[in-house]
């Protein structure tokens, strides 16, 4: 295999996509270069919700402490009247609050886009990353062995020509990496809405406060907190409205404010750039040509609406980086990159068409007034319901996606009687309350002793650099279990793979090679549904997906040629 292994991957971006590609890149001990056009890091809030299966792919980075320790939870909204009303009518939550469970552990975090960058900065200076500001490619030609990019740098005439492995490019939806793999750009423009946002500081509202103004089936006014004491993020949201002519002046979209809301006793002592948009719902038909791919918002906008624009560009991000690492390394043929799309397409594509169902709900339309439609969305406990500013699908949290047709992945037990289309058909919706099947996310467990009587989780074992083979055995499995590790250590991936033996009613034997634990509580057999009479055998994908469940090394050599070849057996 010819892998270019000499050189770079260039990731074009510094966003929350092409930080978490280079993060992920970097544990895998892959040498990358990240650029990006704009002259200095931006401070405006933008992507702020981060949803649990985020949080999740943050722990398997390292980064999940240090996005806590900034960020915050999700807060209540409430609504007061129009114009001039104080006390609220209806208080409600943008997201219903959900049970967590030993294997999902994570709720909703509220963290400002700057803050989430500044992070994933911050632990990419440790592996010697910084983002290159003031960069960007003028051409972009591949051939067989690599990519030749042209690069233009600020206040420097001359153009820099490097070479590089693979070019990802992570530069938004005005970014010039989707053109250069002929992708389309496919869906819609709201062309008579328009939305204006400022960060701003203000006085007299408490702390803690997310308050919402709305005009019946015109638009809606939202000031979000920020951490900061005082600060706010602050829009203008219209449906068949376009306050285009407050995005220029700070003094017109103060005055509308004040006019609109009426609500002289907010000071705004400062307002930030303004930022206007119109709401796009658009995404690629291909994800990638040759050696060069596209990830994040490159690939799909759509409305704020569910709040899954940066969670969508993560999991993209984690998708394909392990797999880029994996081709880089020599381990595995080129064709696997393939999956990437494979895998993501479908993902998006139900996304795109469940955010875009809820934008119709980011304005109050209830005849009567948003007082009436807010207060019956409030207090409706049905778990699908919609309102305004109700987003209750928990598909939204992202937990359901699952690649269950994926050509990579391994189910012994079949595939449930669907075939490749019924499966797609729920990427993004997923199973909820079926058993896990290879193609689901991993669940957590927590709870694992090991034989010092040490304590841990199980996504404190997973890592974005390594395949996890997870045997639950009987105390005494007998050759079986031996046989699955002989085949093990002969894969391909061996170096890049770790084993772990779980055990229900005590500890495990010692297994040369392996880490063995106590599941004491058996949370891990549940999450599974392991049957421990049996001896059964799971791969976790370093992006923590179930890549394979066997029970027997046919299965386990089927997984490894399905990931080492790219393709299907």
């Amino acid at each position: 295999m010819d892998t270019c292994q000499s050189s770079p991957i260039l990731i074009i971006g510094g966003g929350p996509s092409g930080l978490t590609t280079a993060l992920t890149l970097a544990q895998n001990g892959i040498p990358t270069r990240i650029i990006d056009k704009a002259q200095e890091f931006h401070k405006a809030s933008r992507g702020s919700g981060l949803h649990p299966r985020t949080l999740e792919f943050y722990r398997f980075l390292g980064v999940a402490a240090d996005a806590r320790r900034f960020g915050g939870p999700l807060m209540p909204m409430q609504l007061t009247k129009l114009p001039g009303g104080i006390k609220p009518v209806a208080k409600w939550k943008l997201f219903e609050d959900i049970e967590l469970t030993p294997d999902r552990p994570e709720d909703m975090l509220f963290l400002s886009q700057y803050l989430n960058e500044g992070i994933f900065r911050d632990h990419l200076s440790k592996y010697g990353i910084h983002v290159e500001l003031g960069t960007e490619p003028v051409a972009i030609e591949q051939d067989v062995t690599g990519v030749t990019v042209s690069l233009k740098h600020a206040g420097v005439d001359e153009v820099e020509k490097a070479r590089f492995s693979y070019v990802i490019g992570a530069d938004g939806a005005r970014g010039s990496t989707r053109r250069a793999i002929g992708a389309t750009f496919e869906g819609e423009t709201k062309e008579t809405d328009g939305q204006v946002w400022a960060d701003v500081e203000a006085e007299g509202v408490p702390p803690g406060e997310w308050n919402v103004w709305a005009d019946n089936g015109k638009f809606s006014i939202s000031m979000r907190p920020k951490s900061e004491p005082e600060a706010f993020h602050l829009g203008i949201i219209g449906q068949d409205f376009d306050p285009v002519d407050l995005s220029t002046d700070p003094s017109k979209f103060a005055e509308f404010f004040y006019e609109k809301t009426g609500r002289k006793d907010i000071i705004l002592k400062k307002i930030g750039s303004l930022s206007y948009w119109k709401p796009n719902m658009r995404m690629v038909n291909k994800l990638c040509e040759g050696r060069v791919f596209i990830c994040g918002d490159a690939a799909h906008v759509h409305s704020p609406t569910g709040g899954q624009g940066l969670n969508t560009s993560v999991g993209d991000s984690f998708n394909l980086a392990w797999k880029l690492a994996l081709v880089h390394k020599g381990l595995a043929s080129p064709d696997l990159l393939t999956t990437y799309q494979t895998e993501r397409l479908p993902v998006i594509a139900q996304m795109l068409q469940l955010t875009s169902n809820l934008y119709m709900h980011i304005v109050d339309r209830q005849k009567g007034g948003a007082t009436r439609s807010v207060s019956t969305a409030a207090t409706t406990t049905t778990k699908d319901a919609t309102g305004f500013m109700k987003w209750r699908n928990n598909s939204l949290r992202q937990l359901e996606i699952n690649y269950r047709w994926s050509p990579i992945v391994f189910d012994a037990r079949g595939t449930n009687g669907l075939d490749e289309e019924a499966l797609k058909a729920h990427a993004y919706s997923g199973y909820p309350g079926e058993p896990v099947r290879a193609g689901d996310r991993a669940p957590d467990a927590p709870g694992l002793v090991d034989a010092k009587g040490n304590e841990t989780s199980l996504f404190e074992i997973l890592k974005p650099n390594t395949h996890t083979l997870l045997l639950f055995s009987r105390k005494q499995a007998g050759g079986s279990l031996q046989d699955i590790m002989v085949v093990a250590s002969a894969s391909p991936i061996a170096n890049v793979m770790q084993t772990v033996v779980l055990g229900h009613q005590s500890l495990p034997d010692a297994v040369a090679g392996a880490g063995v634990y106590h599941d004491k509580e058996g949370h891990a057999y549940r999450a599974y549904h392991v049957d421990e009479g049996v001896l059964s055998v799971f791969i976790v994908r370093p992006d923590g997906y179930i890549g394979a469940f066997v029970d027997d090394v046919d299965g386990l050599q089927t997984y490894f040629s399905r990931i080492v070849g790219g393709s299907s057996s």
